[in-house]
C-alpha cells in the first residue's frame, strides 16, 4: 500500500471529526480545475440512516461541506469505510471543502488582511483521511483525485502538501505524474512565493521554493515530460521571486528562442519547430523578473525588444556585398525565417515597468515610457472611436488593451516626490488634466452612441450565451492594491496573476480569441478612471506647491546666508547668454524679484503655507486676498497693499524675526 503524504498517525488523531488540525481563520482558495462527471452512477441502497442522510447531502448542490464531513464520519464510525463504495469517498472528497468561487473570494480577503500567512490548507486532514480509506477498502485513487487536491493546495500556496501528493503520485504506476501535475505543484510554488510575509522569512522561503523547483525539473528531465506553454509560464514566474536569473536566461532560450545577448538574430542551438509561443503573461513576467533583480538595462531591452521585434539584420544588407571576410558566414534559409517572439503591451505591462524604472530612480526613463504610454492611449482611444462607428457589428470591434489609470501615475510620482524633482512633478502635473479631458470626451462619444444605438433599436445587445469558462470580472473599485509587510510592498495582483493561470490547459499552442469591446464595462472603467484621477489630481497639485515652496525656502535660505545658487537662467541677474546655467551669489532683492513673494496678509502667511490643502486655512487665506482687492478697486488710501509696504513685509521664509 502505497504511503500518504499526512502526517504522523497520533498527531492526526488529536483532530476530532469535522475539525482541523489547524486555526478556523486560515485562508485559502483554489484553482480552476474541472472536475470529473458523476453522472450515470448507481448509488448503492444505504444501510443506516446516516448513510442515507449522506447520500442526500452530496444529491443537494446546497449542502454545506461541514454536515457533508460529519455525516460521512458517522458513517465511518457505524459501518466503517468498506460500507461506502469507491465513488461515494470520491464524492466526499470533492465536498468536503467550499466551491471554488467561494475559496477564491475568501482568499482574497483573509490573505491580505494578515501579516504572515500560515502554510497549509485548512482541510488538509479530510484530504488525508479520504484517501486512506480508499486505500483500505482496496482501491487506488485516481489521478484526478490526486488532482483535485493539488488544485486545493495551489490555491492556497500549500507547496509542501503538493510536493507530498507529487511524491506520493511518483509511487504509483497508475496515476504517474504528468503536465497537468506539474503545472499544479509548479502554481502552488508560485503562489507561495507571491504571499506577503516578513523579511527574515522571506529567504527561506525563497531557499525552498529553489530546491522545490530543481527537484521538479530534474524529474521532468529524466522522465522526459515534454515543457508546455503553462509550466514554462509557471517556472518563470517561480524563478522571478528566487532571482535566478542565470537559469531564467537559458529557459528563455530553450522554451522561447529569446537571447538578449544578441537581440537581432535567433539562438544558435535553436530548433524553431520545439519553440513554444511567447505571450503577455511571460512579457509581464520577463520585465517583473529583470526589474527586481535589479538589472535595469536588461529590462529596457527586454521591453523594446519583446514588444517591437527587431528586423532582420540580413535584409538591410546590399545583395552585392558577398565578402565573407566584411559580413561573415551567410546564415542559413531557416534563420532568415525566424519569427522573432514578440507580445503586444497591454496596461499591465507599462504599469511593471514604470514601477521597476521608477524604484531605480531613472526620472529619464520614467518620464519617456510614461509618455510613450500616453501616446499610446490615445492612438488606442482614436483607434477604438472610429471602428465603433464604421463597424456595423461591435462584436467584431476588440476591447482596448491599454488605458492610462492612476496605477501607471503613482510610481513616476513617487519618484518626483523622493527626490523632490520639482520639474518631474510639474511635468507630471500639467499631463493630468489632459488625460481626464480625453477620457471625459470618450465618456461623451460612447454615451451618445449607445443613445443612437437606443434609436435605432439595436441597444441593449442580445445577451451573449454563458460559456463553460467564467470569465472574472475587471476590477474597478478604488480599494487598496497592496499591503505593507515590514517595510515591504506587497501586491495583489502577483497573487491574483498566479491564480488566473489554468493549469488544466496544456495545449503546446495556445487558441488566442479576440475578446470583443463591452461598452457597459468600458464605460464603467472610463468612470472610475475619472473619477480616481480627479483626486488624484487634487493631491498632486497639493504635494506639487508644497514642494516648490520648500524648495524657495531652502535655496532663500542659503541667499540670506550669502552662499550661492545654481541658476538655470543668469540673464535674470544681469547674465550673458552665453553662460545659460551657473552656479552664483545672488542678492536678497534679487532673490526677491526672481522668486516672486507674495505680500503678507493680516493673518501673517505671505503665501500659502505647507499645510495649504486644509479647507479652513485655504478659504482664509482667499477671503484675505479677495477683501485687498476689492480696497484696490476702490482705490482706497488706507489699504494694506501699497507698494512701499510690500518691501517693507516681504521677508524669505523663516527669517520673519530678523532684520534685513
Amino acid at each position: 500500500m502505497n504511503q500518504c503524504w499526512f502526517f504522523p498517525p497520533m498527531f492526526r488523531a488529536a483532530c476530532g471529526r469535522g475539525c482541523s488540525l489547524r486555526g478556523r481563520n486560515r485562508q485559502y482558495t483554489t484553482a480552476t480545475f474541472p472536475t470529473w462527471s458523476t453522472l450515470n452512477h448507481e448509488i448503492p441502497a444505504p444501510s443506516s440512516p446516516a448513510h442515507s442522510k449522506l447520500n442526500n447531502l452530496l444529491a443537494s448542490s446546497k449542502s454545506a461541506p461541514n454536515d457533508i464531513w460529519a455525516f460521512y464520519n458517522d458513517v465511518l464510525d457505524v459501518s466503517g469505510p468498506h460500507e461506502l463504495d469507491l465513488f461515494i469517498h470520491q464524492r466526499v472528497l470533492q465536498r468536503c471543502t467550499l466551491s471554488m468561487e467561494q475559496m477564491r473570494k475568501n482568499s482574497r480577503r483573509h490573505y491580505f488582511s494578515m501579516a504572515r500567512p500560515v502554510p497549509g490548507h485548512i482541510h488538509e486532514d479530510r484530504f488525508q483521511n479520504i484517501i486512506r480509506n480508499i486505500l483500505s477498502i482496496g482501491y487506488t485513487p485516481s489521478r484526478e483525485d490526486y488532482h483535485f487536491i493539488l488544485g486545493q493546495f495551489a490555491a492556497v500556496g500549500h507547496s509542501i502538501g503538493s510536493m507530498g501528493v507529487y511524491n506520493e503520485m511518483k509511487g504509483n504506476k497508475d496515476c504517474l505524474p504528468n503536465n497537468v501535475t506539474i503545472a499544479l505543484v509548479l502554481q502552488s510554488i508560485a503562489h507561495r512565493l507571491g504571499l506577503p510575509e516578513r523579511k527574515v522569512d522571506r529567504q527561506e522561503t525563497a531557499n525552498r521554493a529553489r530546491g522545490l523547483l530543481k527537484q521538479i525539473l530534474d524529474d521532468m528531465r529524466s522522465r522526459g515530460i515534454p515543457w508546455t506553454n503553462t509550466n514554462m509560464d509557471l517556472t518563470i514566474r517561480i524563478m522571478k521571486y528566487t532571482s535566478d536569473e542565470e537559469n531564467f536566461d537559458t529557459l528563455l532560450k530553450l522554451g522561447y528562442g529569446i537571447d538578449l545577448r544578441y537581440p537581432d538574430r535567433p539562438v544558435l542551438d535553436d530548433q524553431s519547430s520545439a519553440l513554444l509561443p511567447f505571450t503577455l503573461h511571460t512579457l509581464n513576467t520577463v520585465i517583473n523578473m529583470y526589474g527586481l533583480g535589479g538589472n535595469l538595462s536588461k529590462l529596457v531591452q527586454a521591453f523594446e525588444v519583446l514588444t517591437v521585434p527587431l528586423p532582420h539584420a540580413q535584409k538591410h544588407f546590399s545583395a552585392s556585398f558577398e565578402d565573407e571576410d566584411d559580413f561573415g558566414i551567410v546564415p542559413p534559409e531557416s534563420s532568415l525565417s525566424f519569427g522573432f517572439p514578440s507580445a503586444e503591451p497591454n496596461t499591465t505591462t507599462y504599469t511593471f515597468l514604470l514601477r521597476q524604472i521608477s524604484q531605480h530612480n531613472k526620472a529619464h526613463l520614467a518620464r519617456h515610457y510614461l509618455l510613450q504610454a500616453i501616446k499610446h492611449d490615445i492612438e488606442v482611444s482614436r483607434d477604438l472611436r472610429r471602428k465603433v462607428i464604421t463597424t456595423p457589428n461591435l462584436e467584431d470591434v476588440q476591447a482596448p488593451r491599454i488605458a492610462i489609470n492612476r496605477a501607471m501615475l503613482v510610481p513616476v510620482f513617487g519618484l518626483s516626490n523622493r527626490n523632490k524633482n520639482v520639474s518631474l512633478m510639474r511635468w507630471l502635473h500639467d499631463r493630468i488634466p489632459s488625460i481626464i479631458r480625453r477620457k471625459k470626451a470618450d465618456i461623451l462619444h460612447f454615451c451618445n452612441f449607445i443613445k443612437h444605438l437606443e434609436r435605432v433599436g439595436k441597444w441593449p445587445p442580445p445577451p451573449k450565451p454563458k460559456s463553460h469558462h467564467t470569465t472574472r470580472r475587471v476590477p474597478v473599485s478604488t480599494s487598496k492594491d497592496y499591503i505593507d509587510v515590514d517595510g515591504v510592498r506587497w501586491h495583489r495582483a502577483d497573487v491574483e496573476d498566479v491564480l488566473a493561470v489554468d493549469p488544466s490547459i496544456q495545449q503546446p499552442v495556445p487558441v488566442y480569441t479576440v475578446k470583443p469591446i463591452d461598452l457597459r464595462l468600458h464605460l464603467r472603467i472610463l468612470k472610475t478612471d475619472v473619477n480616481d484621477l480627479t483626486v488624484y489630481y487634487g493631491y498632486v497639485r497639493s504635494v506639487l506647491a508644497r514642494t516648490i515652496e520648500r524648495v524657495k525656502d531652502k535655496l532663500g535660505r542659503r541667499v540670506w546666508r550669502g552662499r550661492n545658487i545654481y541658476l538655470k537662467d543668469v540673464t535674470l541677474v544681469g547674465g550673458t547668454a552665453a553662460r545659460p546655467k551657473s552656479r552664483m551669489k545672488v542678492s536678497k532683492d534679487t532673490w526677491r524679484q526672481i522668486v516672486g513673494y507674495k505680500p503678507k496678509l493680516k493673518t501673517g502667511f505671505a503665501r500659502p503655507p505647507s499645510h495649504f490643502h486644509h479647507k479652513v486655512i485655504r478659504h482664509q487665506y482667499w477671503r484675505e486676498v479677495k477683501s485687498i482687492r476689492e480696497e484696490q478697486a476702490k482705490g482706497s488710501s488706507a489699504g494694506h497693499f501699497t507698494r512701499s509696504g510690500q518691501t517693507s513685509m516681504l521677508k524669505p521664509p523663516g527669517e520673519e524675526g530678523k532684520e534685513w
